[in-house]
């Protein structure tokens, strides 16, 4: 997978377009959310991002 790729951004990502939406449209941005959420609890700890220092 690409070094940028961050499926815990996408399902923040996903989560913040839910709110702004409503009907089916939000059910399924929060199914993809869920979907991201799971891939960046199974990717191993060593390929996820570093994150910066602010």
């Amino acid at each position: 997978m690409d070094g940028d790729y961050d499926p815990q951004r996408e399902a923040e990502a996903a989560m913040k377009l839910a709110v702004a939406v409503h009907g089916p449209e939000r059910q399924r941005l929060i199914r993809f959310a869920m979907a991201w959420q799971e891939l960046a609890r199974m990717r191993p700890s060593s390929s996820r991002p570093k994150e910066k220092a602010a």
